[in-house]
């Protein structure tokens, strides 16, 4: 595990330095992602050229993606200075994504955000013991190792994150059950179907066929937003240099929401699209800074954490490594396993300093 500096910067001095967005730049952004949306549906829908229906389900993607940041953003409290309107705004952002902002709230900003990389607690992408996952049933073996094939990312989070977690989540699987988990779920059913029937209508009037609008216009993009949400959250907490815990005191000690995260570069600048989501350490030392100011924020991270705080360019070889090595953890010695159990990678340790 890699030591951490003395020279260390406080959550609150971060926060501190980081100006608020006011309320014009987020307006300027919901409008921007709101209109990606939308454009998108038109395309799918109204236009005849298959390439064209295309070009929209990428549109729409897009619309998904950054309205859910907007979402994320504003789960925090981060995206308005006023607490009703990142509620309000939050939910109806998060509605493209089908994602219930309570339910996000419980399972994001308290559990993750709370203990990232802390087995029992986090819930993304945790990774299995060997002798634990020598015990699954033979299917949730598979489903494992599709999940950690490299390509298995939109059904890992289809499956173990929204549908269990994200949409009426039982109380088996978040602990708790309220009444604000089922009045959210309910309000993306709402917006669902209202999507659903905006589709419906438009195939009536115009004769085309339900099902091949629903795809261009609703299942590609759902699908899309699946896979890019479930490799985002897999690049920033496994690599074969981040350590998971099975002790919350070698957790502490090691500050995992700095150690065990990492910021990621993509090819063609493609992380400066997601506003600023990849900046992931200035984020988990402290998620109320706001989108505009976190590139800035990491900035500073990176110059008093130095090598404690991973930052590397991902490439298909970097990946290809990555997804190699980490498939199973031994918590005990810290290090990633395949899955026959071999080593293929040890975690550097160092002196770590107290819990602070």
């Amino acid at each position: 595990m890699r030591a951490v500096q003395s020279n260390r910067l406080s959550r609150k001095a971060l926060l501190r330095s980081s100006e608020v967005a006011g309320t014009l730049d987020p307006c300027a952004v919901l409008a921007v992602n709101v209109a990606s949306f939308a454009g998108g549906l038109v395309l799918a829908l109204s236009m005849s050229s298959v390439a064209l229906k295309l070009l929209g389900s990428v549109l729409i993607t897009a619309g998904i993606v950054r309205l859910f940041l907007v979402g994320h953003e504003a789960c925090h409290g981060s995206f308005f200075p006023a607490k009703i309107l990142n509620q309000v705004i939050g939910r109806i952002a998060f509605l493209p994504s089908m994602t219930a902002f309570s339910l996000w709230d419980v399972g994001h900003n308290v559990a993750h955000h709370g203990f990232n990389n802390l087995k029992g607690r986090d819930q993304v992408w945790t990774p299995y013991s060997k002798e634990e996952f020598d015990q699954l049933p033979r299917h949730r073996r598979i489903m494992e190792r599709v999940y950690r094939s490299g390509f298995g990312w939109g059904l890992y989070y289809f499956v173990e994150l929204w549908w269990k977690k994200l949409y009426f989540a039982t109380r088996k699987e978040i602990g708790s059950g309220r009444v604000k988990y089922k009045l959210d779920s309910v309000l993306v059913s709402l917006g669902a179907s209202a999507w659903t029937t905006e589709v419906a209508l438009v195939a009536y009037r115009t004769g085309q066929n339900f099902w091949f609008l629903a795809m261009f216009a609703m299942f590609i993009p759902f699908a899309l937003w699946n896979t890019i949400m479930g490799f985002v959250v897999f690049v920033q907490h496994t690599h074969p240099s981040i350590a998971w815990y099975h002790s919350r005191r070698q957790w502490q000690e090691a500050r995992a929401y700095l150690t065990a995260t990492a910021n990621v570069r993509f090819p063609l600048r493609i992380d400066r699209l997601m506003h600023g989501i990849m900046e992931h350490h200035a984020h988990h030392m402290n998620p109320r800074i706001s989108m505009f100011a976190l590139r800035r924020a990491q900035r500073r991270v990176q110059r008093h954490a130095g090598a404690d705080a991973l930052s590397y360019r991902i490439t298909w070889r970097t990946y290809v490594d990555c997804v190699r090595r980490c498939k199973l953890y031994d918590y005990t010695n810290h290090a990633w396993l395949n899955w026959h159990g071999e080593v293929t990678a040890r975690i550097a340790r160092g002196d770590t300093a107290p819990a602070s």
